[in-house]
């Protein structure tokens, strides 16, 4: 009896490395997390499983003709009783039961996967025909003016010429410590300096170029006290409706930005046009800008 029960699990045991297979139960996790974050798709997914069931078929029935073929060999010479012994149509019978098991569960698996990709096309195509409403579009601004300190900025918009170009310079560097902290530096020189702080923000190229050259006419101002152009007052100013705007821009929301961007110029054309009335250099260069970007 007890060897009866061995031979039954180290059938069992067989049926389960042929069944479970650490590198292909690895590989359905990689591909199901893979379509999950729309990675692969639900064709490459499906077949993937259909592959497992049918590599599950394949060994599973050439094992039980190797189990059948090496009992009958040795049916004739074993000194057990034939009842002691589990008949072929008892094995045949466990080993469909396995194998209904395992593939109900690769069904479940198979279903749940075709609910996610209704669930996932239903959301994409209900969120696609979803308007934005303008009360949408108004909270969505308002939400990302108070995220940036909007405040902050158009306030600084007022400061005189000298003030202001003086003052641009500790505004960006502060953009620069609300992304990395006080505690980032350059390990072999000690603190970076502004020039590759602003390349780490990581503005759009003609923003970085425009903000750098901005950081070199002031640095030198610093350190010679030379002159202040009127050419160099007018590259703060782009400078800063440059930076201020791409902020606003980056930190909405994608399906705002991608469905609504005539509301977004509108409600936003309107809110600086109040704010900055009595400021019209920045009024004329917000609504310029506004339009390049919206």
């Amino acid at each position: 009896m007890m060897a009866k029960s061995q031979e039954l699990a180290n059938f069992e045991q067989m049926l389960e490395k042929i069944i479970f297979k650490d590198e292909e139960l690895e590989e359905l996790k990689i591909a199901i997390k893979n379509f999950t974050e729309r990675k692969t798709s639900a064709k490459e997914l499906k077949q993937l499983l259909l592959q497992c069931r049918s590599r599950m078929t394949e060994e599973v029935a050439f094992f039980i003709s190797l189990f059948v073929k090496k009992k009958t060999q040795t049916s004739g010479q074993s000194q057990l009783s034939k009842e002691n012994l589990p008949s072929p149509t008892e094995v045949e019978l466990q080993l469909r039961n396995e194998i209904k098991e395992k593939n109900d569960l690769l069904e479940t698996v198979a279903i749940r996967v075709n609910n996610l990709v209704s669930k996932l096309s239903n959301d994409n195509s209900e969120e696609e025909k979803k308007p934005n409403t303008i009360e949408g579009v108004k909270e969505e601004i308002d939400r990302c003016l108070t995220q940036i300190g909007a405040e902050q900025w158009i306030k600084m918009s007022y400061y005189d010429d000298y003030k202001f170009f003086v003052k641009l310079y500790p505004k960006l560097e502060a953009l620069y410590k609300e992304r990395f902290g006080e505690s980032e530096k350059n390990s072999s020189e000690g603190k970076e300096i502004m020039a590759n702080k602003i390349v780490k923000l990581g503005f759009p190229e003609e923003i970085e170029t425009l903000v750098i050259k901005y950081i070199a006419i002031r640095n030198k101002f610093h350190h010679s006290m030379d002159d202040i152009l009127p050419s160099h007052l007018e590259l703060a100013r782009e400078v800063f409706v440059n930076v201020f705007l791409y902020l606003i821009v980056s930190n909405l929301k994608i399906e705002f930005l991608s469905r609504d961007r005539e509301s977004l110029y509108e409600e936003l054309a309107n809110f600086f046009s109040k704010r900055l009335t009595g400021n019209p250099i920045f009024r004329k260069e917000i609504a310029r800008q506004l339009k390049m970007v919206l």
